[in-house]
């Protein structure tokens, strides 16, 4: 592997190996050099995770446990297997246990858990091959002590987080001996499938349905019924239930609708011509990238219309009790963009960002009016490049930047400024 954070060599070795590579300034800003896996597919990993101690982060060779306060590196593990790269991280760390999936390049289909104390392997699993499953994508759909994993051409499998216990797995048994199929699961305070049947009268697809599952034994509780484009469909948020089913017969991108926690309708949100402006399938956790929930507003961020830049891009905020739209703000400057940030503030926060040679700011809306305020500029650094799409979260008091899209190919100019973590101040 080229540029890597270990010496793969064994678990142990690296473990003891002192750390060379994150910078150990006395204090804010520090950051960790974004490890290439030398292989020439692209990958996102945005695992990033905290304990009382350490700040967590999943990268393509493995896993690095560094001190909050300077970067240093406290303990790491590189990835099970000869070979082999990190693909995909749970979001969900619940009770400090996170769930990886590492793999052969595209073949990714082997699951693990770790401890986030010590960074030590809990179990292991390679869930077996199939003749079809859906997706193309590693998926880590969570919810509390039940993970859901699924692989392209792999069975979807459910194992409990805290022992690595087999719970179920996909089969005509769990839609009560109907033919039908999961699409992908999300997880979350409910763990959630979109799923379709075949119709044994017509021999066709019936639509799809969003159900509600028993993290326990994976039989569906309630059904929930989408269009003809479910195919289409994702799960936003599970707490309160959001999807997004995008209905280009309408002319209209956007089309989201909120629903009770058992499955019945309660608004759907005025669309409009915009589209998503992060349409990355995530790891099955939740809330997406894009949606941050404040009370009872959402907020999302979107492209500016079908002929505007993708340099740019506007919050909208919606009512989840009425559907009505109530404010919007479009980024502006070179190159900027705004990026949602995960945190506990009852604020709508934003890390807006463009280029190397760009300040960024961290700036809160107000969920009501869309009130605009910047509470911190970062000045440009050129040797420095989170990439395109950071995953911005606030932990107490300190923002990090996890590495979004990184192109990993040979002699790729942006390489040598890759940083798979940054920690900035907030104030």
């Amino acid at each position: 592997m080229s540029g890597g954070v270990w010496m793969l060599r064994s678990p142990g070795e690296a473990h003891a190996r002192p750390a060379t590579t994150a910078s150990a300034k006395a204090g804010l800003p520090w950051d960790l050099p974004y490890t290439q896996s030398g292989r020439t597919f692209n990958t996102l990993v945005r695992g990033v995770w905290f304990t009382d101690r350490v700040v967590v982060k999943a990268l393509p060779d493995g896993i690095a446990g560094l001190d909050r306060a300077t970067g240093k590196r406290i303990w790491g593990f590189p990835t099970p297997g000869s070979g082999t790269v990190l693909c995909q991280a749970s979001t969900d760390s619940t009770g400090n246990i996170a769930v990886l999936a590492y793999g052969m390049g595209e073949e990714c289909h082997t699951f693990y858990a770790v401890d986030l104390s010590s960074g030590k392997t809990l179990w292991e699993h390679d869930i077996p091959a199939a003749g079809w499953t859906p997706g193309f994508r590693t998926r880590i759909a969570r919810s509390k002590d039940t993970v859901v994993v699924s692989a392209a051409k792999h069975l979807t499998t459910a194992f409990r987080v805290s022992d690595g216990k087999k719970l179920w797995s996909e089969s005509r048994s769990l839609y009560d001996g109907k033919d039908c199929k999961a699409q992908e699961y999300t997880g979350g305070t409910q763990l959630l499938r979109i799923q379709y049947c075949y119709s044994a009268e017509t021999g066709l697809e019936t639509p799809y349905d969003l159900a509600a599952v028993d993290p326990a034994n994976g039989h569906t509780q309630w059904t929930y019924r989408l269009s003809e484009q479910g195919l289409r469909a994702k799960v936003l948020s599970t707490s309160p239930i959001v999807i997004h089913v995008p209905d280009t017969t309408l002319g209209s991108e956007l089309r989201m609708s909120v629903l009770t926690d058992d499955g019945k309708l309660r608004t759907r949100l005025t669309s409009g011509p915009e589209k998503r402006y992060t349409e990355s399938d995530g790891d099955g956790s939740t809330p997406a990238v894009d949606v941050q929930v404040k009370g009872d507003k959402i907020a999302m961020t979107v492209s500016k219309g079908k002929t505007d830049p993708r340099d740019n891009n506007k919050v909208i905020a919606w009512s989840l009790d009425s559907g009505k739209r109530l404010w919007e703000k479009e980024s502006a400057g070179r190159l900027q963009a705004f990026h949602p940030v995960t945190s506990g503030s009852p604020d709508i926060l934003s890390y807006t960002s463009g280029s190397r040679n760009d300040e960024a700011t961290l700036t809160k809306f107000d969920p009501v009016t869309g009130q605009q305020t910047v509470l911190h500029r970062y000045q440009a650094n050129r040797n420095r490049w989170i990439g395109i799409g950071p995953l911005p979260l606030i932990d107490r008091g300190t923002l990090y930047l996890s590495a979004g899209y990184v192109p990993e190919v040979p002699g790729f100019e942006k390489e040598k400024y890759a940083r798979a973590l940054i920690a900035l101040p907030t104030k």
